[in-house]
């Protein structure tokens, strides 16, 4: 699978550089997306029909993305509780 970071993400990454672990496991379940080897969540959106949840193993921290075809856009990482926001008025 194709990933693209877009820079709303990019943005959103760069919030955790002191946190090397963190960005590793971000990393690490970047990774298995582009080889296929995770397994990614469904979100009922009505302004984007194509959104997943992705979460980052062993960390309360989730990856928002658009799927289609063979790519994934990369929306943003986010805490669970800021990923509540972004879809509750989706």
């Amino acid at each position: 699978m194709q990933v693209n970071e877009t820079p709303a993400y990019l943005s959103h990454k760069k919030r955790f550089k002191k946190d090397k672990q963190l960005l590793i496991k971000i990393e690490e379940t970047i990774q298995l997306l582009k080889q296929e080897k995770i397994h990614f969540k469904k979100i009922i959106c009505k302004k984007d029909k194509n959104r997943y949840s992705i979460r980052v193993a062993n960390t309360s921290y989730r990856i928002l993305a658009t799927i289609y075809d063979n790519t994934a856009d990369l929306i943003c990482v986010c805490t669970h509780q800021k990923y509540d926001r972004y879809n509750k008025n989706c």
